[in-house]
């Protein structure tokens, strides 16, 4: 029993000296206004190429392209997107919500009309060059969706490439 006792007591030390020997996250945390601008540059002038789901189906995940023009932070939440999705001719000048989790943008959209599409939901988180998320169209018609943000050399934001 006294064996048992100083083993497990043995196990707790060990276990404090191990949590409290953990190396602190690497990098500092930034404020939120830089990471606001960051998304900014990210995403300003970026296509947005992936895949996607539709739950229920058998069928591999289908081509997702979103091309993105201006991309800014307007009030609170409230960010302007302008996006041509898919095949769709011209672009569109979205107001989109973006909420963050930490230092992680997401963008969060409940039944959004967009026009001539119809109606949304989703949540897409964007991190580093790469986005993944939930969307619906209803009860029945839904999935996920994934892939990489990509820029050409001359939108490529700064510190990134080569």
């Amino acid at each position: 029993m006294i064996r048992w006792i100083a083993a497990l007591a043995a196990l707790s030390m060990a276990a404090v000296t191990f949590a409290q020997g953990q190396a602190p996250a690497t990098q500092p945390a930034l404020d939120r206004a830089t990471l606001e601008k960051q998304l900014e540059q990210t995403l300003t002038n970026s296509t947005l190429v992936g895949r996607f789901t539709v739950d229920g189906s058998n069928a591999q995940p289908k081509e997702d392209r979103y091309s993105l023009g201006l991309v800014q932070k307007k009030n609170g939440d409230w960010w302007l997107i302008t996006a041509k999705i898919g095949k769709r001719e011209g672009s569109l000048p979205l107001m989109l919500p973006i909420q963050w989790a930490g230092d992680t943008p997401v963008i969060t959209v409940t039944n959004f009309g967009i026009p001539g599409m119809g109606s949304y939901t989703a949540r897409v988180v964007i991190y580093g060059d790469h986005y993944a998320g939930f969307w619906s169209a209803g009860p029945t018609h839904q999935g996920t969706m994934f892939g990489r943000i990509e820029h050409t050399p001359a939108t490529q934001p700064a510190g990134e490439g080569k």
